[in-house]
């Protein structure tokens, strides 16, 4: 780590800077930014409500950004204006893939966007492809592994939450998730944290009195884009929506999209020779991780929970209708999780999320949709768009003709 980066994280600590993260995976960036929050610094996650967050977004950045960047920004814009923050000693942060996807520039447009009304607002990233040197959130092993820990804790509540709340309704759901956030919270920065089956193990006998019926109401999957398939702000509350109608979610894991990511750093190497030096690591980075996940599966056992797809089982699937080669986006992964959701015979209904100005996911999501649906026919399939200006009427009653033609 350069000297300048560790004099700015340790001028925000000292200082007790406020750090805003966009609120993308509630669940997981609660718990992310908790382990932030236990090395000093104060993290706020920036919830945008109303239209103001994407009326700031394009007036902030050029009509030409993808959706995921105008919505974030403008909700940055839009927190900044408010009053609450001394811009003195506030900073943004945002999360580079480093990847093909305009993701990756999305700091050079919020720097752009900040110059005139917040100069003094310093734009972070959190990336693990050695971006922005100087900027760049220091990420040791013992942090990554912690970041670990939290996706795969992050994902088993959300697992819970979605197979309990069309049964038990969301006051009752989220009381529970609270209290299991509250637990895990007091465990971030001891060894506690590790010790994932005992946790694990306490997580479920808080949810066992939420333990979804024998009996499941038709499940729809939601695959996409990372920021739209999760944000309940970017998707106009897709899931709220879609529990009304009487359905249960499935969501994949947020350690699937992480996995994936590591996953294409190894197929560099086997495709391309690529990462030559480094493909033992990343290796070694892929089989933790993959544990991790197995570990978590392996904990709903004997229960009416059911797991993740094993990511092994995703990546098998995928040359069923795309080269592991596509990587762009969410390349091969989207059409992965499709047929994976196919071939589970339990997924029969299916939203594909694609934000405006993503033309990566709009060929690997809704152009993908033919050859899923020519091997498995039996498959509902909607793709549905969004951008500033889609209403959410207009989504609704897209989803609707989707949902008269239900599969249980």
């Amino acid at each position: 780590m350069s000297n300048e980066r560790k004099k700015l994280f340790k001028k925000f600590e000292k200082e007790h800077y406020t750090i805003l993260v966009p609120d993308m995976c509630p669940i997981h960036f609660d718990l992310l930014t908790h382990c932030l929050e236990k090395d000093g610094m104060h993290m706020v996650i920036v919830t945008p409500q109303g239209p103001a967050a994407k009326e700031e977004g394009l007036a902030s950045i050029h009509n030409d950004a993808c959706y995921p960047a105008l919505i974030t920004c403008g909700a940055f814009v839009d927190a900044l204006k408010t009053g609450q923050y001394d811009l003195n000693k506030t900073a943004v942060i945002m999360s580079q893939t480093g990847g093909g996807c305009r993701a990756s520039n999305y700091i050079s447009l919020f720097r752009k966007a900040f110059e005139k009304e917040f100069p003094t607002v310093p734009v972070l990233s959190l990336n693990f492809s050695g971006l922005e040197k100087e900027r760049s959130l220091p990420l040791t092993l013992r942090r990554s592994l912690e970041f670990l820990h939290c996706v795969v804790y992050g994902d088993f509540l959300m697992n819970l939450v979605n197979q309990s709340r069309p049964y038990y309704g969301e006051e009752k759901v989220n009381e529970t998730l609270n209290c299991c956030l509250e637990y895990l919270h007091r465990q971030i920065g001891h060894q506690a944290f590790y010790q994932r089956k005992k946790n694990y193990r306490y997580l479920l006998s808080q949810f066992k009195p939420l333990e979804p019926p024998e009996k499941r109401k038709p499940r729809v999957g939601i695959v996409g884009e990372i920021f739209v398939k999760y944000s309940p702000y970017a998707n106009n509350h897709l899931k709220d929506f879609l529990i009304s109608q009487n359905t249960e979610v499935v969501e994949p894991s947020l350690s699937e999209f992480v996995l994936y990511c590591i996953y294409n750093l190894i197929n560099d190497h086997t495709l391309y020779g690529m990462n030559r030096l480094l493909n033992g690591l990343y290796k070694k980075a892929y089989k933790i991780a993959l544990k991790e996940t197995r570990i978590a599966a392996k904990a709903l056992e004997g229960t009416r929970f059911e797991p993740f797809e094993d990511f092994a089982e995703i990546v098998e699937n995928a040359p069923e209708v795309i080269s592991t080669g596509v990587k762009m986006g969410e390349g091969w992964l989207i059409p992965a999780e499709m047929v994976s959701f196919a071939k589970g015979d339990k997924v029969k209904n299916i939203v594909v999320v694609q934000p405006f100005g993503c033309l990566p996911n709009h060929i690997v999501g809704k152009g993908m949709i033919r050859p899923v649906k020519e091997r498995y026919p039996e498959e509902n399939i909607v793709p549905l768009d969004f951008d500033a200006s889609s209403t959410q009427v207009n989504q609704e009653n897209r989803l609707k003709l989707m949902l008269a033609n239900l599969k249980d």
